[in-house]
């Protein structure tokens, strides 16, 4: 089975697919570092890096499934205070939202078996997803919606993402997504320096950072989570403990681990754990913040391999 990945950004979603035994064929994106991280770990799949809302999507290889993630940073509850201001920024919050539009353009154009598309829960509240919808199912395919969480399918991470299955079928697939208990976080952590980035190894004492940090550090222990745990750059966060799943991986350095009297930000490849990347999945040499929003932004790929296997059983 044949399958093009537009928005492909850091690649798990093609490296789901790949897992589950289909051919990616095709990987689009518009940013060339999120290309370049994708190429690394799939050479052999043809690679787009362009505005896929001005793409050709005839000239597109065929495929069997198309797999999209299109930009969430318009609909995501994080970007609901930007939102609510004028000029340019509301514009482009705008032209973020409507890279929607390119699934259904490229559906228009190569007519697909199935397509998958993940993106966060908000997208359902864009004033215009009822019409999107509507628009897959005007093209000939009967659509399901779903709530899905990282955790049913084995990632340490409570994140919750809607996706989307629709088939060129009489009637949806009528899939049911996968449930389960927090997996802990604990065993995505490098206790030590070894073989690890100098930039990365960064334990300051606790009492050197600024009073909100201290405070937060404080109310976690008193919610009994021990001398480890981790806690979130926000000023109500309680911090989790490590037997506990992380929350959700967003594309800034937000989570920090505290081990006894010092601090530290996770590491990327502690955040790549997190979203189910295994061990051999690399990505170019770049700021640690651009490597964190290539992570954040990217789909876990057990998820995407759960979802390829069932449409593939399907076909």
């Amino acid at each position: 089975m044949r399958v093009a990945d537009l928005f492909a950004g850091w690649g798990g979603a093609s490296l789901g697919a790949e897992q589950a035994g289909a051919e990616v064929v095709l990987a689009a994106n518009h940013w060339p570092l999120a290309v370049d991280a994708h190429a690394m770990n799939h050479p052999n799949v043809r690679h787009l890096c362009q505005d896929l809302n001005q793409a050709n999507f005839h000239a597109f290889p065929d495929h069997d499934v198309l797999w999209a993630s299109p930009s969430c940073q318009g609909n995501s509850r994080a970007a609901q205070p930007v939102r609510k201001l004028k000029g340019d920024i509301q514009s482009k919050h705008d032209q973020l939202r409507n890279t929607a539009w390119a699934v259904v353009n490229c559906v228009e154009a190569k007519r697909p078996q199935a397509v998958l598309i993940e993106n966060t829960i908000d997208f359902r509240k864009w004033v215009l997803y009822d019409l999107w919808i509507s628009a897959l199912e005007r093209l000939g395919y009967a659509v399901e919606q779903h709530l899905a969480m990282a955790t049913g399918f084995g990632v340490p991470q409570l994140r919750e993402r809607l996706i989307i299955v629709a088939t060129r079928s009489n009637a949806p697939l009528g899939l049911v997504m996968p449930t389960g208990p927090e997996i802990p976080f604990g065993p995505c952590i490098d206790w030590n320096n070894e073989h690890v980035d100098p930039r990365e190894r960064g334990w300051k004492p606790i009492a050197s950072k600024p009073i909100k940090v201290r405070q937060r550090v404080a109310k976690a222990r008193a919610m009994g989570h021990g001398e480890r745990f981790l806690t979130q750059y926000t000023s109500d966060h309680s911090g989790i403990g490590l037997d506990q799943s992380i929350r959700t991986i967003t594309t800034k350095s937000q989570w920090a681990l505290v081990d006894r009297d010092q601090i530290r930000m996770l590491r990327v490849r502690e955040i790549a754990r997190a979203m189910g990347f295994p061990e051999t999945y690399s990505w170019p040499k770049a700021r640690k913040e651009d490597q964190i929003k290539g992570l954040g932004n990217a789909v876990a790929p057990p998820m995407a391999r759960w979802l390829v296997e069932r449409v593939m059983e399907a076909a």
